[in-house]
């Protein structure tokens, strides 16, 4: 049987690994990428590392939900990581390339006024679910975390 301290060792360091990538993802490198490169290169670069983002937040969510089990949480704190490494996966798997395939670098002269709205839309979209998975890896935290002090607490 896995010791509780490898557990809890394990669901932090995912957790805080995935929150803090993704926020230093979106506070620092997309800010700096677009200030300094050109936007069709700055693109292409938060493409590519948004989806080592999905796929990393999605194994994170994963091992977060695993210890959880392990721990003998249930609930919300098992439910909510799941959801979200599937939303990961759905956004890189479907979303992704979506907006790869509109995106006015990729379509150089072929881009469009329909293309560009296409384009504008789901990158809106691909925006606002980053966002949302963000946010609700920060509720996560603070679910764990009060979770953490029960149990210390208690015991």
């Amino acid at each position: 049987m896995i010791s509780q301290t490898v557990l809890r060792t394990s669901l932090w360091l995912a957790l805080g690994s995935w929150v803090g990538s993704w926020a230093f993802f979106a506070f620092v490198v997309s800010r700096i990428a677009f200030q300094v490169l050109p936007s069709d290169i700055a693109g292409d670069l938060a493409g590519d590392l948004l989806a080592i983002l999905h796929f990393v937040g999605a194994g994170a969510a994963f091992v977060v939900a695993a210890a959880g089990v392990g721990l003998g949480r249930r609930g919300i704190v098992i439910g909510l990581p799941v959801v979200l490494g599937i939303l990961c996966l759905a956004s890189e798997i479907f979303l992704s390339p979506a907006v790869a395939a509109v995106r006015p670098s990729t379509l150089g002269a072929l881009n469009t006024e329909a293309t560009q709205q296409s384009f504008t839309l789901l990158h809106r979209i691909s925006l606002g679910g980053f966002m949302l998975i963000h946010f609700a890896s920060i509720l996560l935290v603070w679910l764990e975390a009060r979770l953490d002090t029960r149990d210390i607490r208690s015991s």
